[in-house]
């Protein structure tokens, strides 16, 4: 173990107390983010998607698994069975250091069907089913009206959640309160990890300057991200939330460098992770630094989605399910979705050819 904590991400955990969790990794990212120091596995619908780029063999074996084993033809209930199947790995690889940190660490995501968000009854009841595939498991749930009513009862029930698809500080807020509100409802002391996404916000509001004729500078967008993940830092010290900021969507290397600091996570893709490890920069607290003021003024007189995402009562919570970069996460879900049943399909077609 000595020899390991001088690893990158060991020292940045060590050092700054900042937490690294692989997203949507192969198998050799697996291994290779838990020697670095990951302390987890984030993973969404879009799993099998990375997996087709990365270990394509591995997607249409697992499918073939998948039906070979289960009688059921509902095409969206076997794409959940693959996703089950695929976290399945990481999650035996990671329950050791799962072990070893008394359950803090070691935890690896799944996330339900995104046909069913706006469903909290089909969402605690996958909730439940997905509890059964090993203690280490963290159910994300949408950082919507009905993800955060499952997310509180998941958490008086003991169990560690990730509030996902949450780009704004209400959002945060708003699913802080509810782990907190869970934390009262039982004696256990179950995680909780909220998202800002900084890489995925920096696009959306690329697509949203596209749209209007809005013309911002790529030194002035990529700003909005960090500025949004560091007021959400900003408000979950002041009231001293339970819930930690996983800063999702990592695009380059400054979401993560520039949102290291004591108590941050941050999830990367295996590449990016592997640039980090490779370039190893300074290990340096910059979740409490801000951008250059003329930059972030003109952000804000340019994008009102950025006011919202940034500003403490101006997304109500009726509004975070229509929320622009929500709409366009849940559509890149669904569409994570899609691809699964497209590959359930080619698998039972090819099996028909060959009876």
């Amino acid at each position: 173990m000595s020899g390991m904590s001088a690893g990158y991400f060991h020292e940045t955990l060590a050092g700054a107390g900042t937490e690294f969790w692989v997203n949507n990794p192969s198998l050799s990212e697996i291994e290779m983010a838990l020697s670095a120091g990951a302390v987890g596995v984030a993973s969404n619908p879009n799993y099998i998607n990375a997996l087709l780029k990365t270990e394509p063999d591995f997607v249409p074996a697992t499918v073939r698994d998948v039906l070979a084993r289960c009688e059921d033809d509902d095409d969206e209930r076997l794409a959940m069975q693959v996703i089950r199947k695929t976290v399945s790995r990481p999650l035996g690889i990671f329950h050791p250091k799962y072990e070893e940190t008394g359950g803090r660490y070691g935890h690896v995501a799944i996330q339900g069907n995104p046909r069913r968000n706006d469903d909290p009854d089909a969402m605690l009841a996958e909730a439940e089913g997905f509890r059964a595939l090993g203690e280490n498991i963290i159910i994300k749930q949408p950082a919507t009206v009905a993800g955060i009513q499952v997310l509180e009862e998941l958490t008086a029930r003991g169990w560690s959640t990730i509030g996902t698809m949450s780009f704004s500080v209400d959002q945060y807020i708003a699913a802080a309160e509810a782990h907190r509100r869970g934390l009262r409802r039982t004696t256990k002391k179950p995680r909780c990890l909220i998202t800002m996404l900084p890489g995925m916000f920096d696009e959306y509001l690329a697509e949203d300057a596209a749209r209007r004729g809005v013309t911002v500078s790529p030194e002035v967008l990529c700003q909005a991200g960090i500025t949004t993940a560091r007021a959400a830092y900003k408000v979950s010290r002041e009231r001293r939330y339970e819930a930690v900021i996983l800063a999702g969507g990592a695009r380059s290397s400054s979401h993560w460098t520039e949102l290291v600091g004591d108590g941050m996570a941050i999830t990367l893709s295996g590449a990016l992770a592997k640039k980090l490890i490779d370039a190893k920069p300074p290990v340096v607290n910059r979740i409490e630094a801000s951008a250059p003021q003329d930059a972030i003024q003109e952000l804000r007189d340019l994008f009102p989605d950025l006011v919202r995402a940034c500003d403490v009562g101006t997304l109500a919570p009726e509004e975070f399910r229509s929320y622009g970069p929500v709409v366009r996460f849940q559509n890149s879900l669904l569409g994570g979705i899609g691809t699964i049943i497209k590959e359930i399909e080619a698998a039972r077609a090819e099996r028909s050819e060959k009876l």
